[in-house]
């Protein structure tokens, strides 16, 4: 199809350019070789059937070049990955907003909130928008004639220490622990002396 258009195409421009030629301009030209305006063909003067002919070639000249561009239309590629900003595992204790930006000019991007893939038929985004701790952002960048981006993800996780609340979290609360007083060892006792008297005490 494509062989085709292209040869009737350059067939086309080949005609276009030798009536062109033929007809007779203010100075003369090549129509005088042919009998000038004067000489007839099929019963009208040349310079009409000249006329009418240029105005069927430019005519087809221009339906060719408008159906060879759309069937020669190259693929525009692939569109570039959107960026989300907060990225992905951001910790974030209050509600936040959330930006998206392709680097593909006039590319439209769709988003998601609750973890599904990002169609057409999906959210567009337009303007920030609002999330908070365990929201998963998917978005995914579009273009007529193009191929869509890859899908982005960025998930957000709640502070360490905190709920989804805000409030500290009891269960991820440290315990203090007090150190054990070391225990107490009785005092040693020393054995008393026997006492003997002398034997030349008794009498």
């Amino acid at each position: 199809m494509g062989s085709f258009l292209a040869v009737l195409f350059l067939i086309v421009c080949i005609l276009l350019i030798v009536v062109v030629l033929l007809q007779k301009g203010r100075g003369g030209g090549l129509g005088a070789a042919f009998g000038g305006a004067g000489s007839s063909a099929f019963g009208t003067k040349t310079g009409d059937v000249f006329t009418w002919v240029t105005i069927t070639l430019t005519g087809l000249f221009l339906l060719l070049a408008i159906i060879t561009t759309l069937v020669y239309r190259p693929e525009g590629g692939t569109v570039a990955e959107p960026v989300i900003s907060p990225g992905d595992g951001t910790a974030i204790a209050y509600e936040q907003f959330v930006t998206i930006r392709t680097p593909t000019p006039s590319a439209a991007v769709y988003y998601t909130t609750d973890g599904s893939e990002p169609t057409e038929q999906s959210k567009l985004y337009t303007k920030p928008f609002p999330v908070t701790a365990g929201t998963t952002v998917k978005a995914k960048a579009f273009l007529s004639s193009w191929q869509p981006s890859a899908t982005v993800v960025a998930k957000y996780v709640q502070p360490e220490g905190k709920s989804l609340t805000g409030d500290e979290d009891s269960t991820t609360q440290p315990t203090t622990t007090q150190p054990e007083a070391p225990a107490t060892k009785p005092a040693a006792t020393q054995p008393a002396p026997a006492t003997t008297q002398p034997a030349d005490a008794k009498k």
